[in-house]
Order: structure tokens, then sequence, then C-alpha cells
């Protein structure tokens, strides 16, 4: 019995009892190989749901935090279209929120280098970095299921 039945523990606990009671019965590999990675997605988005919403409002606080005071057209036009945008804990008006913080990190690069600007190039190229280790936290894992 779960005390806490995140959909995080609901993943995995599918995931655990699919590993531990139905792998053991599979006789032919392509079945084990399926559920191999159904594992490992259902194990991805457990990740992915214990943090995705946490994720977005710290990417794009830190995404505004840079490309606030860049005094660019594009970049101010997608700035205060974020900030336009209600603050919401769900998903959708979470995801919202991140795609327009998205947005102005778009229009920024686009403006460092079209002005050479290599520290503000530098500060993006960081940011693009966090994102891309909270994807690597989902899917970074993944093993080559029924192969070696």
């Amino acid at each position: 019995m779960l005390t806490q039945p995140t959909t995080e523990l609901l993943l995995r606990g599918i995931a655990r009892d699919l590993s531990e009671q139905i792998a053991p019965d599979l006789q032919s590999e392509s079945a084990k190989v399926a559920l191999g990675m159904i594992v490992q997605l259902l194990n991805g988005c457990a990740t992915r749901t214990a943090h995705e919403i946490a994720w977005m409002h710290e990417e794009a606080d830190a995404i505004m935090a840079a490309v606030s005071p860049i005094d660019d057209p594009a970049t101010v036009t997608a700035v205060q279209a974020f900030r336009a945008a209600p603050d919401d804990l769900h998903h959708d008006g979470a995801a919202r929120r991140y795609h327009l913080a998205s947005e102005a990190l778009a229009a920024a690069v686009e403006h460092a280098y079209a002005t050479s600007d290599d520290a503000l190039i530098a500060t993006l190229r960081d940011l693009l970095q966090s994102r891309s280790a909270h994807e690597m936290e989902v899917v970074g894992t993944l093993e080559l299921v029924g192969r070696g």
C-alpha cells in the first residue's frame, strides 16, 4: 500500500511490478525488450512528473533574470508577453509560461549573436546547458534494452 500515492510513486510501482512480476514469465526476446523499454519510459515519466513544473518555473525565472535587461525589441516584447501571463502551478499554465520564457531566450540568443556579445552568449549558453541537464535526468539513463 502506498502511503503517498504521488504520480511518481505510482509510475515507479507499475515499473517495479512489471519488472518483478511480468518480466520473469516472458519467453519471447522481443517481449522482454518491449517490456524493458516500457519500464524505462515509466521511470522517465516518473522523474519528469516529480520535477517538471518546478523545473519549468526555475528555468523561466533564470531566463527572465538573464534576458530582462536586454534592450532589444524582440526580447523586450517576449519578456512583456511572459510577464503578462498568469503565474500558474497547473501543468498547462506552467508550460505556457515556460514556452513564453523560451521565446524570450530565443530572441536573446539571436540578439547576442547579432551583436557579438560574448558575455551574454556565455550566460545564455549556461541557461541552455541547465535545460539540457534537466532533460538528461529524464532520458539520460536510457539503456539499450536487449542489446548487449
